[in-house]
């Protein structure tokens, strides 16, 4: 039988564990979501600087008018990115976050800056297909990352702060490539190359930057540069694990992947998830040249 007099005592103990949670998932915001606002902002960026740059001499300076070769430019970068990403999602697992965000974001970076100095649609194509590929884990391997650091009640509204982050900098993004357009025939480059060299080298700075910005997943985030200390770490796995128990990656089988294929909501998430993207990825693909 519990005695009344030990009532009191647990209420200041469990305020005191609220406030340390908090503090905790304040210290876990400022450090994983700003970061991963970050990325997602670039490959939105990265990803997108074509369409800014159709309105340019870009199509015709690389023969991309002709017939339905834009088309195909942008067509092949979602297949390549749709073909990567489960691959790409359990690479994150497998090579730790740091190192796994840090290196794609380096590549289509550079990918990026490559892109400035193509001099030919067959070239363009075929970097649209390798920077899909290196795209392609960016925003699922995110959310794989912010689901292990947030129990299921606090992770939507980290997804929303993602969503809400995309949308400013996609705003935002067009007015930049509009100034970096006026640089046009600067040192012998026409305004599309600049925007693709200019965006690819902060990309490229932004991917080093990553290595010690990123965290690893929670049972092992003491590898972070500077992050939590020992208790911090203690309690965030903690959290997880009482939440719903899975804070220890099954080992990897290729049969725990297959077996997802059988949950009907996945289908059904792909089908809400495509017809809310394919108006929007029309629009500002397209709208630019229309």
């Amino acid at each position: 039988m519990v005695s009344r007099e030990s009532e009191p005592l647990s209420s200041p103990l469990i305020e005191d564990q609220v406030e340390s949670d908090r503090r905790l998932r304040l210290k876990i915001d400022l450090r994983l979501c700003s970061i991963a606002g970050v990325l997602c902002s670039l490959n939105l960026l990265d990803s997108s600087i074509i369409s800014s740059a159709s309105v340019t001499s870009m199509l015709s300076d690389l023969d991309l008018d002709v017939s339905n070769r834009f088309s195909i430019s942008i067509f092949i970068f979602t297949i390549a990115s749709v073909s990567f990403q489960l691959p790409s999602t359990i690479a994150v697992r497998l090579a730790g976050p740091r190192i796994y965000f840090a290196t794609v974001t380096f590549l289509f970076g550079l990918l990026t800056l490559c892109t400035a100095f193509v001099r030919s649609w067959g070239e363009m194509i075929a970097l649209r297909v390798l920077l899909g590929m290196t795209m392609s884990g960016i925003y699922p391997g995110l959310t794989l990352l912010i689901s292990t650091w947030y129990t299921r009640e606090e992770q939507q509204l980290r997804f929303a702060f993602l969503q809400t982050g995309e949308v400013f900098i996609l705003a935002t993004g067009g007015i930049v490539n509009y100034g970096l357009n006026h640089l046009d025939r600067a040192r012998g480059l026409r305004g599309w190359q600049w925007m693709f060299l200019v965006q690819g080298l902060i990309t490229i700075a932004f991917g080093i930057i990553t290595y010690w910005w990123m965290v690893d997943f929670p049972e092992h985030s003491r590898q972070s540069f500077r992050f939590l200390d020992k208790a911090e770490s203690e309690r965030a796995v903690a959290r997880i694990q009482a939440d719903r128990g899975d804070v220890a990656a099954e080992r990897f089988k290729l049969s725990i992947i297959l077996r997802q294929f059988r949950d009907v909501k996945i289908y059904g998430f792909a089908i809400i998830f495509f017809l809310q993207n394919i108006v929007s990825t029309a629009l500002s693909y397209f709208l630019p040249i229309m």
